[in-house]
């Protein structure tokens, strides 16, 4: 699969997974929905700054749209403890759980700072009164 199929590929799975429109996508990237449409069909090659707004958009990185050869991959020693343990903790959910949790994830990143400071205010009672 050549590189602009395989992140065409990536870019959908990751709009899917947020049960984002082709529409939805481009106005959150200021990208217009028939240039995503030719992206996802990896008929149409992207700048960078464009594939850097598409990736924000989708809260994922360069790096998870991008072809990595088996030698460029990274391990979990590459990543925090707390990153590993939660890919650790992540990957033996169901699909189910998982896609509950990831729009959980992105409804929290949304949140102003103040909001995230009282929810986090509150999770962290609820866990101290073992609730």
């Amino acid at each position: 699969m050549d590189i602009k199929k395989y992140m065409g590929v990536k870019i959908k799975e990751y709009r899917k997974a947020m049960k984002l429109t082709t529409m939805e996508l481009g106005s959150l990237s200021g990208t217009s929905q028939s240039t995503i449409s030719e992206i996802e069909r990896g008929t149409r090659s992207i700048q960078v700054e464009s594939l850097a707004k598409i990736c924000n958009a989708l809260s994922v990185t360069l790096n998870d749209v991008l072809p990595i050869s088996a030698s460029q991959e990274k391990t979990d020693a590459s990543y925090p403890p707390e990153i590993s343990q939660l890919t650790n903790i992540i990957s033996s959910l169901s699909s189910d759980e998982v896609r509950l949790l990831t729009d959980i994830l992105l409804k929290v990143k949304r949140l102003p700072q103040s909001d995230r400071e009282s929810l986090k205010s509150l999770l962290n009672s609820l866990m101290n009164n073992k609730l």
